[in-house]
């Protein structure tokens, strides 16, 4: 049986549920959404909710008083119950999501795994579909690194590790970026030891020196060891240990634990669709090469999220889905703008980050001037117990406009909404210092750092 749509979007992920939902919008009226399973992609299986959650479950086990000595309390993580509630968070978010997009807004779910016959055909399990425009939203699958000996010792990758049957001891993680770090701080706040090998001379390579040097020592303080400038050079067993062998600062060592965890990136899905067929074009990697727009070398053909190959975000992927439906469906031409995208990483304290660094806007022939303050200047910060982290704005000289805003703080995520309107809306520093802000709030802080941006500024010019 052949049947025929307006639209295809393969994958039910963060990126497909945001073009399914904004084709609905458009007024698109046969739309089908293929998956293979299981449903609603990584972020609610293996990713955000099951991570963010056992995070904030772990943290409230840790810190018990809350850097507060007149609350004393004793707690207890029960992992069998804990893992219970987070199935039945994940069930509850896959029904609700159902309910909204098949039933209420009447897109078709079709499942079995997408193939291209023809440029405007599929096959989706057993049946055959056609249509005039598709967009490949099949996200990514952890990337397993090719070191000697990985394929013979039992690992985790972030899939794995959400779901654990028992709290190790001892636990390697091979990635010092965002994943692994979480993940670092999940399993030390369950009581494990846990060692990070990261290859770049520093963990978060992407994010601003001073707030990646500082959660290096957050996280030091809480018992966790990193290692940087690691070449990871082989990995074998010993008995039921993981032995890790590898290059650090010109030396050989040999490091076990219990278990291993991959936090190593994620690779785009790409591998079963055919899409050769279709005359889309992949990189390297296998992920899809899309222009400014999301459409890729097939015209008819659009993609959105970690099938892209990156960034692998959900805020992405919803942003990317939006916009590969309105120029499939509208011939829109929206352009996808990273520098708009904000991301967070869910440690304690969180980091989180729009728009440049200083030293990537140097690299655009910029003259970028910045400004952070310390959390612990913040009446809210000595309220709640926790005075870590800094907030950082950086601005362009010439124009004075706010081109990154870089948080490490308690609630960085939330916080960096303000950062994202200022980058989007070509604030200034005067712009943001002249916001009110409720007093004592956390955001306050961006107040207080423009302010200080501002009279800096001033007194250089002075100077």
């Amino acid at each position: 049986m052949t049947a025929e749509y307006d639209l295809v979007i393969i994958g039910s992920g963060a990126a497909g549920v945001s073009a399914a939902t904004t084709a609905v919008h458009l007024g698109a009226s046969r739309i089908a959404v293929v998956e293979r399973g299981p449903l609603w992609g990584t972020c609610v299986n293996t990713g955000c909710i099951p991570s963010k959650f056992l995070l904030t479950l772990a943290g409230y086990a840790y810190y018990r008083g809350h850097g507060h000595p007149g609350v004393h309390t004793e707690s207890r993580l029960d992992l069998e119950e804990v893992l219970t509630e987070k199935n039945a968070l994940q069930e509850s978010l896959r029904e609700k999501k159902r309910d909204n997009l098949f039933s209420r807004l009447g897109v078709e779910l079709i499942e079995g795994e997408a193939k291209f016959l023809s440029p405007h055909a599929l096959q989706a399990g057993t049946r055959k579909l056609t249509s005039k425009r598709f967009i490949i939203a099949t996200g990514s699958s952890p990337a397993i690194p090719p070191v000697e000996g990985i394929g013979s010792v039992p690992f985790m990758t972030s899939s794995e590790a959400l779901s654990p049957e028992r709290i190790p001891g001892t636990l390697i993680i091979i990635g010092g970026r965002a994943q692994g770090l979480e993940f670092a701080q999940l399993y030390a706040h369950l009581g494990t030891k846990v060692t990070v090998l990261q290859r770049s001379p520093r963990i978060l390579p992407e994010e601003d020196p001073e707030i990646a040097d500082l959660m290096a020592g957050y996280l030091a303080q809480e018992g966790i060891d990193i290692l940087t400038g690691v070449e990871i050079r082989r990995a074998k067993r010993s008995g039921e240990a993981v032995v890790i062998v590898a290059g650090i600062g010109g030396e050989q060592r040999t490091l076990s634990a219990d278990r291993l965890l991959l936090a190593t990136g994620r690779s785009p899905n790409t591998r079963e669709l055919n899409v050769s067929v279709v005359g889309v074009n992949t990189g390297k990697d296998g992920a899809v090469i899309v222009d400014p727009t999301l459409m890729t070398s097939a015209p008819h053909i659009w993609a959105a999220g970690d099938v892209t190959g990156g960034p692998m975000l959900e805020t992405a992927a919803k942003y990317g889905g939006e916009i590969a439906a309105s120029n499939a469906l509208r011939e829109l031409k929206r352009s996808y703008n990273r520098a708009l995208l904000p991301h967070g990483i869910f440690t304690a304290p969180q980091v989180a980050s729009v728009g440049m660094t200083e030293e990537s806007a140097r690299r655009a022939g910029l003259q970028p001037v910045s400004h952070s303050i310390s959390m612990d200047s913040l009446a809210k910060s000595s309220i709640d117990g926790d005075t870590r982290g800094i907030v950082k704005i950086v601005t362009d000289r010439g124009s004075r406009r706010i081109l990154g805003v870089h948080i490490c703080a308690p609630l960085a995520t939330e916080m960096i909404q303000e950062g994202v309107i200022a980058v989007m809306r070509y604030l200034t520093a005067d712009d943001l210092a002249e916001i009110p802000h409720i007093f004592p709030t956390a955001t306050e802080a961006l107040a207080v750092c423009a302010r200080g941006l501002r009279e800096h500024t001033r007194d250089r010019q002075e100077g």
